[in-house]
């Protein structure tokens, strides 16, 4: 299983933003220079030098701290790029656009056309493409996790020539996101921004309920508190507002890491029924039960849609589970700040939200899971030096930065994390703190899917249909068969 197996580990972000804070932020060391200088002293005596004297002097230089040296872009390249991504909202929309302007403008032979595809469907449709031959676009947004697995698949093309001749590194990002763009040596990708889940909260939302809104749950008892304070069901017994539900925009994988339940452990092996992963099931299947079960639910999802009328921003659920990113739909939109759901009157007070970490087992550790995306070239793609040429300016230090600052999700790029202006944000600091609990998923070489045994059965789970060690022993055990173990 060694042999086949491969694990991200670590977004492990306290050590990675330990050292990036020392090499950014320390004062250097300063380095002595011993140096043989001649000085001549001179007396002329009918116009002859008669005295030279050699003195060995000690320079002690301190080297300026800057940033690594990165790519330079060539603006000579020319081409017209067709960008495949799914930003469709107008925060992400106005961002990568923003990011296209400023590398149209530093490569001035290049236009760039963005095209929104659905999340999901980009990557079906891009597939199709490079099974056909053709229709492929010159850049997409690959989804980073599964890269390596679509590397293998010949779906997307290897970068690292590229990148060894124009100074593109690893030391250049978070390692950990270079490293899930590998496969077989190579990169296949370059890393864009990362993301990790968070606890959002609606401040008002507390007061109401009589909660401390500076003081969020920090473990899964308090968490169950806080819910029942801030539940409110109907004289009728319908649902009006959910306290927390841990399965909306968060998989139960965030809520095994918060309970130091991990599928695989150090050797490569699954462990998908440890008592710590039943228990985590058991947990979750606990909350859909609080709320009348999974199709009450999924009736009282059914009444919101998208940003500004989701659960959160529509005051349908206190506490809510989202990457950081989601922090800029709330900052754009301004969501209403009242819980009686009236008309919306002039002068209404506006949402005050707060985030804080994925709360956790008081037994474990807290965890966390990273993801996000990568900028890829399709195979068969037909503006390949263009699209280089877009990929270095889009995921450099000022591109990843224009792009952090308009949507608040995390640049990969370390330059582009320490920005000034992005460390300045409030809040910002929970994403460090995030990070530093979370890792980087796995990659399985000979079953790259094999998270889709769980995928398909969580709804039976849900329902009633399984028992949560009934449902982990048959994923288990599909898996092995898939293995051949």
């Amino acid at each position: 299983m060694k042999n086949t197996f491969r694990k991200f580990w670590g977004v492990f972000a306290l050590l990675t933003v330990a050292s990036m804070v020392i090499a950014s932020c320390a004062t250097p060391t300063p380095e002595i220079i011993r140096e043989t200088v001649e000085v001549v002293t001179t007396v002329e005596v009918e116009r002859e030098v008669i005295q030279t004297v050699e003195v060995e002097v000690q320079v002690e230089v301190t080297p300026m701290p800057g940033p690594q040296v990165g790519p330079v872009l060539n603006p000579d390249v020319s081409g017209e790029v067709e960008l495949w991504h799914f930003w469709a909202s107008p925060v992400r929309r106005n961002a990568i656009q923003r990011v296209i302007g400023i590398c149209e403008a530093k490569l001035p032979n290049i236009d760039v056309t963005d095209v929104v595809k659905p999340f999901g469907d980009i990557w079906t449709a891009n597939i199709a493409a490079v099974a056909a031959g053709s229709g492929m676009p010159d850049v997409i947004v690959s989804d980073r996790p599964t890269l390596p697995r679509d590397a293998e698949e010949g779906i997307y093309m290897s970068l690292q020539e590229w990148a060894d001749r124009d100074n593109v590194t690893r030391d250049q990002y978070y390692d950990w996101a270079w490293d899930q763009t590998i496969f077989e040596g190579e990169t296949y990708g370059i890393p864009q921004e990362t993301d990790v889940r968070v606890l959002f909260y609606n401040k008002q939302h507390f007061i109401e309920a009589g909660l401390d809104p500076e003081d969020p749950p920090e473990t899964w008892d308090e968490l169950e508190e806080y819910a029942n304070a801030l539940d409110i069901v109907g004289e009728d017994g319908t649902l009006t507002r959910v306290g927390f539900m841990p399965i909306w925009n968060a998989g139960p994988d965030f809520w095994f890491y918060n309970n130091d339940a991990y599928q695989i452990d150090d050797e490569g092996n699954f462990q998908l029924t440890s008592e710590n992963s039943v228990e985590t099931v058991e947990w979750i299947k606990s909350w859909v039960d609080r709320y009348g079960g999974w199709q009450e639910l999924q009736d009282f999802r059914g009444k919101f849609s998208s940003p500004p009328n989701d659960l959160f921003m529509g005051n349908g659920v206190s506490m809510f589970t989202d990457i950081f990113g989601y922090n800029s739909q709330l900052t754009f939109y301004g969501p209403r700040g009242d819980t009686n759901r009236d008309m919306v009157l002039d002068g209404e007070p506006r949402m005050e939200w707060g985030v804080a970490l994925l709360p956790h087992d008081e037994d474990a550790e807290p965890g966390n899971w990273s993801g996000g995306f990568s900028f890829s070239i399709p195979t068969g793609a037909d503006q390949t030096e263009a699209a280089w040429e877009f990929i270095k300016c889009a995921q450099n230090a000022e591109g990843q930065t224009s792009w952090a600052r308009d949507t608040q999700a995390q640049p990969t790029n370390i330059e582009a994390a320490n920005d000034p202006g992005l460390q300045g944000l409030p809040q910002w600091r929970v994403v460090d703190d995030a990070l530093a609990t979370s890792f980087g998923g796995w990659f399985v070489e000979d079953y790259p899917n094999w998270s889709e045994q769980l995928n398909q059965r969580w709804e039976s789970v849900w329902t009633g249909d399984l028992e949560p060690a009934e449902m982990l022993e048959e994923a288990q055990a599909a898996i092995e068969a898939q293995l051949g173990q």
